[in-house]
């Protein structure tokens, strides 16, 4: 081992992170590509998240002190694939095509992903108690999953508002069924059912059900999404710069077409069987910003009692008036026809 290498297993592990793998010149394409293509992004939200998200994940790597790992090629592999899937997503929502797009703004806006993990884990993991009294109370209450344990307070009201809220019907999501977990008092034998099994039921229902819960979004992050929605956010459509050394489409002549690629077919539907692109305007994107916005719950909380409250808004929008009035003056239209719109005999 290179005096580096003996050093940097020495060194405490806040100090590791200096000696960082060199990225090879295959990763380091694959790096740049993800973050140009992250610059592209339609949304400033996503914009940012995404970078630094994509940041993270590669220094995450690159400065883990085992080299065994690095050296590992089923690893490396697994990691190209993430990396190029990662990259294919950003690139296909870059185009246009709605459900990549979808799916990035959902990972950004923390809807799905860590992100949403994240919010999760903040609104209802309980705050440390900062006193006596609050410890205290605090030790006093019954272990997770035990008997006599109850999940947080807002837990139940953010599963109480988004299902009667109909999100998973609008937005094609998994349900939440149970509000509580389903112990049985009896078991196959009629016996009474064990501890560890009350306990083990009650931990099955909480973490099947974290994985559908939607949190709410902090104040900043909602104040953007309602501006773009509004129009009072400053929004342009991205511009890619154009590649050096690639020539488009337009300036190939049919001589060479037909002596690269050889004789062509006619136009057909395969290239867009998972979807087309869209020209992305902001009619275009409001309608995805409509749409995360209806996944997102309002939250409040009301002093007196002490509880949350949650509102979701609809994605569908309420039918305006008519747009053809009928006017005075014109009931000639209507002669020789009855109140039933039929001609008189």
């Amino acid at each position: 081992m290179g005096a580096l290498g003996t050093l940097g297993t020495t060194l405490p592990p806040a100090w590791r992170s200096v000696y960082r793998a060199p990225l090879t010149p295959e990763w380091r394409h694959i790096y740049r590509a993800i973050l140009r293509e992250c610059s592209y992004l339609p949304d400033p939200l996503a914009r940012a998240y995404h970078h630094d998200f994509v940041v993270q994940r590669f220094r995450q790597h690159s400065e883990d002190p085992r080299k065994s790992r690095h050296k590992d090629p089923y690893r490396q592999n697994q990691l190209r694939k993430v990396a190029t899937q990662t990259l294919s997503l950003f690139r296909r929502a870059n185009e246009g095509y709605s459900r990549p797009l979808e799916k990035v703004l959902r990972l950004s806006y923390g809807r799905r992903g860590k992100k949403r993990k994240d919010l999760l884990d903040t609104l209802i993991h309980p705050e440390f108690p900062t006193d006596h009294m609050a410890l205290e109370e605090f030790l006093s209450k019954p272990s997770i999953f035990s008997d006599g344990w109850e999940p947080p307070a807002v837990m139940i009201s953010l599963m109480k508002s988004q299902r009667n809220a109909g999100v998973a019907a609008q937005m094609n999501l998994r349900a939440i069924k149970q509000l509580a977990p389903d112990i049985p008092k009896e078991n196959s034998w009629g016996q009474p059912v064990s501890e560890a099994r009350r306990r083990n039921l009650r931990k099955k229902w909480f973490y099947r059900v974290l994985p559908d819960l939607l949190p709410p979004l902090p104040d900043t992050d909602v104040q953007i999404l309602e501006g773009l929605i509004s129009g009072t956010y400053p929004w342009t459509a991205p511009t890619r710069r154009k590649a050096a050394g690639v020539v488009l489409e337009t300036e190939r002549s049919l001589i060479t077409v037909l002596l690269t690629e050889g004789p062509q077919k006619g136009e057909t539907h395969r290239k867009y069987a998972a979807g087309r692109p869209h020209t992305i305007t902001r009619r275009f994107m409001e309608k995805h910003w409509r749409r995360i916005s209806s996944l997102v719950p309002r939250m409040k909380y009301d002093p007196n009692t002490q509880k949350h409250s949650f509102t979701w808004e609809t994605f569908w929008r309420k039918p305006g008036k008519l747009a053809l009035a009928p006017k005075e003056g014109n009931d000639g239209l209507f002669e020789g026809l009855d109140a039933h719109g039929k001609i008189k005999l």
